[in-house]
């Protein structure tokens, strides 16, 4: 029995109910309804907030009619779980896109509730590309700030807190390790406090295990020429390192190493609000990533100032275990401990703000990416 035009916008009406909700079944059927008489094939994929439309036709797609459909039908459903959407346009059977245009939702052409509207011109594009924070992080970030200054200020906490700067250190030192060769268990130090990585000899089995892993993911991505391209970079570097002393110089110092990572890691989570599932998600990773900055700040200042910290620090754990920095400067580097530690000083103040640069170059990254992907 055919089916009524009340039961058809009914369905369409319970489709754009599913796809305000998130749900990409739902948006891709609207979307391929939307095509249909244009004989285009719509595939949607979701990466974080960044909706990615594909549309596969016999002819090019027309982009500027395209961006016009998909602009309708996003101000239709203004779903809060997508924020910028990228489109590309190739022909069946092409592996490479033919055109592509990213749009964002703060946008004027996807929040002016006209018609039909052209896709926006290269400079407009590009200025609506910037990202900027929102209230959310920017009170996530002052929340962190604020919390991480008590706990460094306040001993217990500071003591307590400091267990993840511990978890971090040893596990920089024992991954490198493991990339390298060299079997590692990060464990803590009961007898003088801290922690230590147990580090094993290197192992040729560990390291064909590396080359296999590499070897595999060249297998994987054997489609994508620029992910080769970088796989074999990274395959030369590695076996430079491998074959010399770098790969002792990497496994000392990423135990600090790491503690940037993790600085890098939690204040751009806290910023993008990605994988927080809750508001207060976005507060603990600022929180933490404040509070491993202040600490790692701290530390470069005393060690490269305080002539009594580092004279401390130069002693080593229990007299037995020289530290990190002392081993680079002495064994690798010849130079002096306040050097090493100026260093690091610096490098706490750039990793803040290469956070801030790749969240506000986020689309264009993405947008370069997908070019190098597809070419």
């Amino acid at each position: 029995m055919p089916r009524c035009d009340g039961d058809k916008l009914m369905n369409e009406w319970e489709l754009v109910e599913s796809a305000k909700s998130g749900e990409m079944q739902a948006l891709s059927a609207l979307l391929n309804q939307t095509f249909v008489d244009r004989a285009i094939t719509v595939k949607v994929s979701l990466q974080s907030t960044c909706l990615r439309i594909l549309l596969e036709a016999d002819q090019v797609p027309d982009s500027e009619a395209a961006i016009a459909l998909i602009q309708d039908r996003m101000q239709e459903i203004k779903s809060d779980r997508i924020q910028s959407v990228q489109v590309f346009g190739r022909v069946n059977g092409v592996n490479r896109s033919v055109w592509s245009e990213t749009l964002t939702l703060e946008s004027s052409a996807l929040l002016t509730p006209t018609a039909v509207h052209p896709p926006q011109t290269s400079g407009s594009r590009s200025r609506s590309r910037i990202r900027s924070i929102d209230s959310k992080g920017s009170s996530a970030l002052l929340t962190g700030f604020i919390l991480a200054i008590a706990l460094t200020i306040i001993s217990p906490f500071r003591v307590l807190f400091h267990g993840f700067l511990i978890l971090v250190h040893e596990i920089g030192h024992a991954a490198t390790h493991w990339l390298f060769g060299r079997p590692a268990i990060p464990t803590v130090n009961l007898a003088y406090g801290g922690g230590v990585t147990l580090v094993f000899d290197q192992s040729i089995f560990v390291i064909c295990l590396v080359y296999l892993a590499i070897a595999f993911l060249a297998y994987c991505c054997r489609r994508y020429r620029f992910i080769l391209v970088l796989l074999g970079i990274f395959t030369s570097i590695y076996s430079i390192c491998l074959s010399t002393s770098i790969n002792l110089i990497l496994s000392i110092f990423m135990g600090h190493g790491m503690e940037l990572v993790a600085i890098a890691v939690c204040l751009y989570l806290s910023i993008s609000g990605y994988f927080c599932r809750s508001s207060g998600d976005r507060s603990i990773y600022s929180m933490l990533g404040f509070f491993t900055l202040f600490a790692d700040v701290q530390f470069a200042w005393n060690l490269a100032h305080d002539l009594d910290y580092r004279e401390m620090y130069e002693g080593g754990i229990g007299g037995v275990i020289d530290n990190d920095f002392v081993i680079l400067a002495r064994d690798y580097f010849n130079v002096d401990l306040s050097v090493v530690a100026t260093d690091f000083l610096i490098g706490c103040v750039i990793v803040p703000l290469i956070v801030l640069l790749v969240f506000y170059t986020e689309f264009w990254l993405r947008e370069w990416l997908d070019r190098m992907l597809l070419a």
